[in-house]
């Protein structure tokens, strides 16, 4: 009965391990930084430039938007790329909508 019990208890321990360790502030910094990032990068794969007026900043996990778009609609698509890439995290959007 202990031959059995010590190995499959030492690979709940290892399976656990990963789930206890708690994020430091540089980890939570470089989560932080990889969310704006890809925001980032979504809005610069659009070929019509609509996001080019876009600020994006995350911290603690709330992803924020600022600047101005042309319409309603490529805001709304900003939003939506922004809580597609944040993770689980909140999504606040200070846009202005301007015609050009």
């Amino acid at each position: 009965m202990k031959r059995v019990l010590r190995p499959v208890l030492f690979a709940l321990t290892l399976a656990a391990l990963p789930g206890c360790a708690a994020e430091t502030p540089t980890q939570r910094a470089g989560v932080d930084q990889e969310i704006a990032r890809d925001i980032l990068w979504r809005f610069h794969q659009d070929s019509g430039g609509r996001f080019r007026d876009i600020r994006v900043t995350c911290e603690g996990r709330v992803v924020t938007l600022d600047g101005r778009v042309g319409d309603p609609r490529t805001a709304g698509d900003a939003i939506q790329i922004a809580q597609n890439e944040s993770r689980g995290g909140k999504v606040e959007s200070h846009l202005e909508v301007r015609l050009r």
